[in-house]
C-alpha cells in the first residue's frame, strides 16, 4: 500500500530507539542487525517522518559503527562474512552522505572523526568488491568540504587528506582515479 513507509516507522521505531539506548548503556558495539535498520531507515525514509530527534538519537550510532568499519576494514575484508560487513558498510555510507547533504548541522560535532574515518576507508587497497564503497566515501569526503558550520575542522585536516589522497591517485581502478583526482582538486581549492 500507499503508507508502508508509515507503517514500518510506526511499529519499528519504537523498539529501534529502545535498543540503541540499551546499546549505548552497555558500551558494545551496536549489533549489525539494528545498524542496518538505522542506516536504511535514514536513507529510505524522509527526514519529517522521522523527526528530527530521532535523527539526533541514531546519528552517534551510524558514526561509531563508520569509526569502527575504517579502523578494522582489513580484518573485515578478509573475513569469510566479509560480504554481510561490506554491504553494512555501504548502507552506513550512503545514509551518511543523506545526512551530510540534507542536515549537515546535525553531523557538526561529528565532522573531525568522519573526515578520518573516510580517509580511511577511501584509500584502503581491499578487494574490487569494496571499489563501490571507495566511491561512497569519497562522495562523502567531497561533500563534507561544503559543510557550513565545519570549516575549522575541514581545514585543519586539509594536508592529511591532500596527501593521502595523492598516495592512492595511482588506484588500479580508473574510476576511483578519476574519483580521487576530482575529490583532491576540491580539497586543494579550500
Amino acid at each position: 500500500g500507499p503508507f508502508w513507509r508509515q507503517r514500518i516507522i510506526h511499529k519499528t521505531l519504537p523498539i529501534l530507539m529502545k535498543t540503541l539506548q540499551e546499546q549505548a548503556s552497555s558500551r558494545s558495539p551496536p549489533a549489525l542487525g539494528s545498524l542496518a535498520v538505522v542506516a536504511h531507515m535514514l536513507c529510505s525514509v524522509s527526514q519529517t517522518h522521522l523527526g528530527e530527534s530521532k535523527i539526533r538519537q541514531m546519528i552517534p550510532t551510524l558514526i561509531a559503527r563508520l569509526v569502527y568499519f575504517s579502523k578494522n576494514l582489513d580484518v573485515i575484508a578478509q573475513d569469510d562474512k566479509a560480504t554481510k560487513g561490506l554491504d553494512v558498510l555501504s548502507i552506513i555510507l550512503a545514509a551518511l552522505t543523506k545526512i551530510l547533504r540534507i542536515s549537515p548541522e546535525d553531523v557538526t560535532k561529528f565532522v573531525g572523526v568522519i573526515i578520518p574515518s573516510l580517509l580511511l576507508l577511501s584509500t584502503c587497497n581491499a578487494s574490487k568488491t569494496y571499489t563501490p564503497n571507495q566511491l561512497i566515501a569519497l562522495q562523502c569526503l567531497e561533500i563534507v568540504t561544503t559543510h557550513p558550520n565545519a570549516r575549522n575542522a575541514v581545514l585543519r585536516e586539509k594536508d592529511q587528506v591532500t596527501a593521502a589522497l595523492s598516495v592512492i591517485v595511482d588506484h588500479p581502478s580508473k574510476i576511483i582515479r578519476q574519483a580521487v583526482v576530482h575529490v583532491r582538486n576540491v580539497w586543494f581549492t579550500l
